[in-house]
């Protein structure tokens, strides 16, 4: 329904319309719906008048024909270089309209979402802090050894938290979406990458294979994978 065009069953009444009509004759009629159709599928509702040829040849009438249907029938908004429908871009405003809400929508609901990824994530690392402190775990430790527990994963140091110099968040969201799940390799690559620092090694490997679907589509173990390129 990207591309339907609305029809008022009472168009052939409006006057412009009818007086095209005694002059044009019903082949005029189909003509005005042809070009209709044209423009409701551009941006901006409106065209170059550079495919007017093109456009006449499709219509099977004269370039001659078409630019006066156009200029004189008063039906059709004429610039210096487009042509537009007055009628059709009013018609399409609803449209518009709906689109518009549904844009502001999605991007308020992105929004909401980035804010429950990263209130999760302090709720992930209050909790992997409360839990450490009870196992007096020497895991947590950012650049240290994992020791015997390899199932907690590791709390970022606080200047991994500064977006000037890391990208912790994203580096975990890029992860999540490679389908990195195994902790213990999750830990590797935040020791390996200084926990997301920018213009690290890490993001050059994330976007290859982002930008390749035939080497993610070979990918078994994409921890395993990552890992290795990052350690060559």
């Amino acid at each position: 329904m990207d591309s339907y065009l609305i029809h008022d069953a009472n168009a052939g009444n409006n006057f412009k319309i009818m007086m095209m009509i005694q002059k044009e004759g019903m082949k005029g009629y189909g003509i005005y719906w042809m070009i209709l159709e044209f423009l409701r599928v551009q941006d901006g509702y409106k065209a170059d008048l550079r495919v007017l040829p093109i456009l006449a040849q499709k219509m099977r009438v004269t370039v001659a024909t078409l630019k006066r249907f156009i200029y004189e029938s008063g039906l059709f908004k004429v610039d210096d270089t487009t042509f537009s429908s007055p009628g059709l871009t009013r018609r399409m405003g609803p449209l518009e309209a709906k689109r518009e809400a549904n844009r502001e929508s999605g991007r308020r609901g992105g929004l909401a979402n980035q804010q429950k990824i990263r209130q999760g994530m302090q709720s992930d690392a209050l909790a992997i802090n409360k839990t450490n402190k009870i196992n007096n775990s020497p895991s947590i430790s950012p650049q240290g050894e994992t020791g015997k527990n390899e199932e907690i994963l590791l709390v970022p140091p606080e200047y991994a938290l500064d977006k000037q110099t890391h990208n912790y968040e994203g580096l975990m969201e890029e992860l999540k979406r490679q389908k990195v799940t195994v902790v213990k390799e999750i830990n590797a690559i935040l020791r390996l990458t200084d926990f997301g620092k920018l213009k690290g090694k890490i993001w050059k490997i994330l976007y290859d294979i982002n930008n390749s679907p035939q080497m993610k589509a070979r990918i078994v173990m994409p921890g395993k994978y990552i890992l290795k390129l990052l350690q060559n």
